[in-house]
């Protein structure tokens, strides 16, 4: 028998896909096998790419800023900062900065040739936290690992401390309408898959109320844009991988076919994610601040 939904402890469960298997209450999706947390590394390893500034930097960084408010006199951690290019970018808008991260590859890069303050567990971190940042993180971790971080950083955060989270929304029009072609449907690396009622209430489990949802824009149009190239090209997030993972040419006609396409499509996911703004509850990446309730 399906154990109990780690969320909202619903008991009953549909398959939405061959990889997952969703809470009928609120919508959580979990992989359907079990699988370990994987090490990713999502940006190149290198000094010169970490000064360069994409759309999705700059939304980032307008996202903080908006938020950060008076948490700059005190401590922000970044939960799965990954090569620390978020940190760096930002590193001098607050007192103390801190990165969570436990890909060996990328905490030696972000300690030594960035000079940040990198640990490996949340236990570790030294002090209050006043912000927190999570970006594309939380659906790598396994249940268990996800309850202790969140409780952990609850109880370091003081009343009215922010969080902000970027995760995939599994009640997106994109996931629904693309299904295995979905550009964040990423197996078996995202072990969680959110809506935005699931992520509310695990929050609220663990001290934090929302404060309100964030357009994710650069989001939004990049996975309309990948997803029609998913459907025309018949290789997953091909395009995706070689842009941001840096990953090997496979045939030099599919790269140029994907490269090709680009502009064709990228108008078109500007266009469709017009819905997505209209409609927050589906957007493709849910994007939200939460606040340290009293």
């Amino acid at each position: 028998m399906a154990p109990c939904c780690f969320i909202c402890q619903g008991g009953e469960f549909a398959p939405v896909t061959a990889a997952y298997r969703q809470c009928r209450r609120c919508g959580h999706e979990t992989l359907a096998t079990a699988a370990p947390q994987t090490f990713m590394l999502n940006d190149p390893l290198n000094a010169d790419d970490v000064k360069r500034t994409t759309a999705l930097d700059r939304f980032q960084d307008a996202v903080l800023d908006r938020f950060r408010g008076d948490a700059t006199k005190g401590q922000w951690v970044d939960l799965g900062s990954g090569s620390g290019k978020l940190l760096f970018r930002n590193r001098g808008k607050f007192a103390r900065c801190c990165g969570v991260e436990i890909t060996p590859a990328a905490v030696a890069f972000s300690r030594e040739v960035l000079g940040l303050n990198i640990v490996t567990d949340i236990g570790q971190v030294a002090g209050e936290v006043t912000f927190a940042t999570a970006w594309h993180s939380l659906e790598h971790f396994p249940a268990p690992a996800l309850e202790a971080l969140l409780s952990r950083l609850g109880t370091n955060m003081p009343a009215g401390a922010r969080f902000i989270i970027s995760v995939p929304n599994a009640a997106s029009w994109q996931a629904r309408l693309f299904r295995t072609h979905y550009a964040f449907l990423d197996v078996p690396n995202h072990l969680q898959q959110f809506t935005p009622d699931s992520l509310r209430r695990l929050l609220d489990t663990h001290g934090f109320r929302c404060a309100g949802p964030i357009i994710s824009w650069p989001y939004n149009a990049f996975g309309y844009a990948q997803a029609l190239l998913n459907l025309i090209m018949r290789d997953h997030n091909y395009l995706y991988y070689r842009l941001k993972r840096r990953t090997p040419v496979k045939a030099w006609p599919r790269d140029a076919a994907n490269f090709l396409l680009l502009p064709v499509v990228a108008p078109l996911g500007a266009l469709f994610s017009l819905a997505d703004a209209i409609s927050p509850a589906r957007q493709d990446v849910s994007t939200f601040c939460f606040e340290k309730r009293g």
